[in-house]
C-alpha cells in the first residue's frame, strides 16, 4: 500500500506582493502543525511586474523548507507543472496563495491519499461551504455542466482542488499543456481518460467580492470554450 509519509505543496505567484508573506505564514504555520517537518512549499513565481519575486526570495531565506523558483512570464498553467514535477514528497497539492480555499483540504487528503490516487476538492458537495458572488457561482455551476456533457463526464466541480500521489501528479501534468487555469480541466479529464481511482471531498470556498474586472472574465471563457472544444477534438 502506498503510504504517505510528508507533503509538497506548491504555490503559484503572480503579483502577489500585498498578501504574499502573510499567506505563506499562514501556510507555513498550518503545514507545521499539522506534519511538524514533514513537508515542503514549492512557490513559483511567474511573470510577475511587482515585488512578488523580491519577497519570495526573502521567504526562501525565511523558511528553510520554502524553495522559491521564478518563471519569465505569467503562466498559471506553466507554474502548476513547473512546482509538481519538482515535488520530492509523497503526496503533491497545488493550492491558491489568495486562501480562497480552505487549506484544511490538505489534511484531508493526506488522511485519503493511501487509499486514491487522487482526491479531489470539490465545491458543489452537500457539505461543502462556498460563499461567493452569485455570477461567479453561476458560471462556474455552467462551465462545469458543459465540461461533463461534453465529455461525458460526471464531476462534482471540473475547477477542483487536487491533490495526487506524486508519481501519478507528475505523470499527468507531462501530459497537459494548458497555459492557464484550463490546466485544471485538462486533469480530469485525464482522470476519467485513464480510469484513475479517485475520491471527491467537500471543499470551503470563500471570496466574498469578484477579484477580476468583468471583461477579464468574459475573455478567460470564451479562451476556455476554444480550448475545450481543441482538448475534445485531439482526445
Amino acid at each position: 500500500m502506498y503510504k504517505i509519509q510528508n507533503v509538497s505543496i506548491v504555490i503559484p505567484a503572480h503579483n502577489e506582493e500585498n498578501n504574499l508573506r502573510l499567506n505563506i505564514k499562514t501556510i507555513h504555520e498550518y503545514l507545521a502543525k499539522l506534519l511538524g517537518c514533514n513537508f515542503e512549499i514549492i512557490l513559483v513565481e511567474n511573470g510577475s511586474t511587482d515585488r512578488t519575486a523580491v519577497i519570495a526570495k526573502e521567504l526562501e531565506t525565511e523558511y528553510p523548507n520554502l524553495k522559491a523558483f521564478f518563471l519569465p512570464t505569467p503562466s498559471y498553467g506553466e507554474a502548476y507543472r513547473y512546482g509538481i514535477l519538482r515535488a520530492n514528497y509523497d503526496m503533491v497539492t497545488v493550492h491558491p496563495v489568495d486562501l480562497a480555499f480552505s487549506l484544511n483540504f490538505i489534511e484531508r487528503a493526506y488522511r485519503l491519499l493511501n487509499k486514491f490516487t487522487v482526491i479531489l476538492g470539490v465545491r458543489y458537495h452537500q457539505k461543502s461551504k462556498v460563499s461567493r458572488p452569485s455570477i461567479r457561482n453561476l458560471i462556474s455551476r455552467v462551465h462545469t455542466k458543459f465540461v461533463n456533457t461534453l465529455f461525458d463526464m460526471h464531476y462534482n466541480d471540473v475547477n477542483c482542488l487536487k491533490a495526487f500521489r506524486t508519481p501519478v501528479g507528475k505523470k499527468l501534468v507531462k501530459l497537459t499543456t494548458a497555459k492557464g487555469p484550463f490546466i485544471e480541466v485538462e486533469l480530469v479529464c485525464l482522470l476519467n481518460a485513464k480510469s484513475l481511482k479517485f475520491y471527491e471531498i467537500p471543499l470551503n470556498h470563500i471570496e466574498e467580492e469578484i477579484a477580476r474586472h468583468p471583461l477579464y472574465i468574459v475573455r478567460s471563457i470564451l479562451k476556455n470554450f476554444i480550448e475545450l472544444f481543441k482538448l475534445k477534438f485531439h482526445k
